[in-house]
């Protein structure tokens, strides 16, 4: 089985793109599949949808219902190669609703079968474009678990710690000022922020803010091999988005290794997140400032979660089920 991968990003592995479509690629390759991808970050549409085209693929697999929908169904036109779309995010919350929507829809229209990691996104899509309702399923994402975690080493700060590109769309500024006011009685609080630029206009906004925040720091991209160490050494593991596509890599891989979360209550991390079970959510400034005090006065309650979320993750969210349910779709396509 020969399958042509299409991701948005895929160099460098920072993007949450690029670190979803390398796990499938992986784990794929270890079920017997042969895969090429298509980074749209290092190779334009139009040459990948040629190369494509003049590749013998059995299949083709974009990611993002615009960006590598869109040259999926490229070379589909020309070649009538079958494709799949799983919905990275942007895609149902901005790309169908702004400029591009006529050729997001189009590249849905178009594809044999669509995936979304969580049941609300494809509800979600069915009811903007109802005639994919029969070939829309839900794959959960999965996330590689660490071989060891070890104990966060005791020092005079407590850190949260922010993974996220710096766009509109992650919203990092929201926890600034909750968290400045919890600082006045906890000194020891400390934010570390740490994800790519991808919109230089908002990160210039948030390195100019964060100089009035000196509990606050940006440490730019971190490459994803060594984001275990950032997690090991952060206490509680923020997501302050706006929205999401379903399943956060950021929130998946914090729970693996082990650290409490405080998150959005978005609908994309209401899929992995139950409040007081598997993390906390927020809704407003005054709950992101109760619940951050609760998880800083409170060990047990952090245990508690991280437990709970390691538990989901085993039972969910392991990457080996995550690429045997594609593997079966890709079978079920080509049968």
């Amino acid at each position: 089985m020969r399958i042509a991968l299409i991701t948005p990003h895929y160099w460098p592995d920072v993007c949450g793109n690029a670190v979803t479509v390398r796990r499938i690629e992986h784990h794929l390759r270890l079920l017997g599949c042969t895969l090429d991808v298509f980074g749209l970050d290092s190779i334009s549409g139009d040459s990948a949808a040629d190369r494509i085209m003049a590749g013998g693929y059995d299949l083709c697999h974009a990611f993002h219902a615009h960006e590598g929908g869109t040259v999926a169904r490229t070379a589909a036109n020309r070649s009538n190669i079958p494709y799949v779309i799983t919905l990275t995010g942007s895609d149902v919350y901005m790309a169908c609703s702004d400029s591009r929507r006529d050729e997001t829809f189009a590249a849905l229209a178009g594809s044999t079968r669509i995936v979304a990691f969580h049941k609300d996104i494809a509800e979600r899509l069915v009811h903007e474009l109802p005639s994919i309702s029969d070939r829309i399923s839900v794959i959960p994402q999965g996330v590689q678990l660490p071989d060891s975690i070890h104990v966060k080493q005791q020092d005079d700060h407590f850190t949260f710690l922010l993974p996220a590109g710096l766009r509109p769309v992650k919203n990092v500024l929201f926890s600034l000022e909750p968290l400045a006011e919890l600082a006045i009685a906890e000194p020891d609080l400390r934010l570390v922020l740490a994800g790519p630029v991808l919109d230089e206009e908002y990160a210039a906004q948030v390195i100019d803010r964060l100089r009035h925040y000196p509990f606050a720091d940006y440490i730019g991209v971190v490459e994803h091999q060594e984001m275990g160490k950032l997690y090991q050494q952060s206490s509680v593991v923020l997501n302050s988005s706006i929205s999401e596509g379903g399943m956060a890599n950021s929130l998946l891989e914090a729970m693996a290794w082990g650290r409490p979360i405080l998150a959005a209550a978005i609908e994309g991390n209401l899929s992995l997140v139950t409040d007081g079970v598997t993390g906390l959510l927020y809704r407003n400034s005054e709950e992101f400032y109760a619940k951050a005090r609760q998880l800083m006065s409170d060990a047990d309650l952090g245990e508690q979660l991280t437990s709970a979320a390691q538990q989901m993750l085993a039972e969910k969210h392991s990457p080996e089920r995550e690429a045997a349910e594609y593997l079966k779709l890709y079978q079920e396509i080509l049968s």
